[in-house]
């Protein structure tokens, strides 16, 4: 049992992301539909080796979840092929809808027959449209890419969201969001080491690779919201708002350039991570109490 659990939740998901940090990088120029499909597409074969195929046509809210996972590879696979033709607004809609609609069809039941869920559901996705509406436009201001925070905040918003699942009594997302937070760890081992070796902007992520990526941990964290009976909605909230919260990287990154090179990322990780610990302090408190 244990050693199947090793395998599956954290053997097997290091190396899903170290294929996807050295996919990524060998296949530079394409960069961003590379991310764009594996990422996604990686979260779906987790999935499956955790809790198998599901039935067809999905009979319950859970046995949709492989297939939004899938979806969601081609959907941003054919963004990140099309993005430099399609304008700003256009793509932010689509991003909208590759959020709603998949909310809708795996959790309406749920939400429906739940004011309270239904509302904290509601306010993650508020915070991760402003998330990703406030990415497009520093990214357009600013006209470089994202500072090197988003892989540490996708790491900490999926370790959040398993901690979360576990006090809020489902074990299942528990399960999927250590294995997510690995195959982040994966990534941003590999991305250490290129930083290490001189890239500077070996965390740096921008485009529909980002947005994939940072679907993906949001994803787990939403699911968790709707499956989890007993899941607290604020450490929910605190746990987007890690991800939401990146794009404010342009502003305080550059106090990083103060201390010495290798630690930068570092200092960068526990500045991102904070809304994800007091997700964690939070449904701890709410869990014993």
């Amino acid at each position: 049992m244990l050693q199947s659990i090793i395998l599956k939740v954290i053997a097997f998901p290091l190396l899903l992301g170290v294929i996807i940090a050295l996919a990524s990088y060998r296949f530079e120029r394409q960069k961003n539909l590379v991310l764009a499909f594996l990422a996604p597409l990686f979260a779906c074969i987790i999935i499956l080796v955790l809790d198998g195929f599901p039935a067809f046509p999905p009979v319950r809210a859970a046995h949709k979840f492989p297939y939004i996972l899938f979806a969601g590879s081609l959907f941003f696979a054919f963004f990140a092929w099309r993005s430099p033709r399609l304008n700003i607004i256009y793509s932010s809609l689509a991003f909208v809808l590759m959020i709603v609609l998949p909310i809708w069809w795996m959790g309406k039941s749920i939400l429906v027959n739940n004011g309270q869920k239904a509302t904290v559901v509601m306010i993650l996705v508020l915070l991760t449209v402003a998330g990703a509406v406030l990415y497009r436009y520093f990214a357009v201001a600013k006209a470089k890419p994202l500072p090197n925070v988003l892989p540490q905040a996708l790491f900490a918003t999926s370790i959040a969201g398993a901690l979360i699942a576990i006090m809020g009594g489902y074990m299942g997302m528990l399960m999927f969001n250590t294995a997510l937070a690995v195959m982040f760890g994966g990534y941003l081992f590999i991305s250490y080491v290129r930083y290490l070796r001189g890239d500077a902007q070996a965390f740096a992520l921008n485009g529909q690779g980002a947005l994939a990526m940072s679907w993906v941990a949001f994803i787990g964290v939403l699911v968790t919201g709707i499956l989890a009976p007993k899941a607290s909605g604020l450490a929910l909230v605190l746990a987007v708002f890690t991800l939401a919260a990146v794009p404010l990287a342009y502003i305080y990154a550059p106090v990083a350039a103060r201390i010495p090179y290798m630690l930068r990322p570092l200092l960068l990780g526990v500045i991102v991570a904070v809304p994800a610990l007091a997700g964690i302090l939070v449904a701890g408190m709410q869990f014993a109490g």
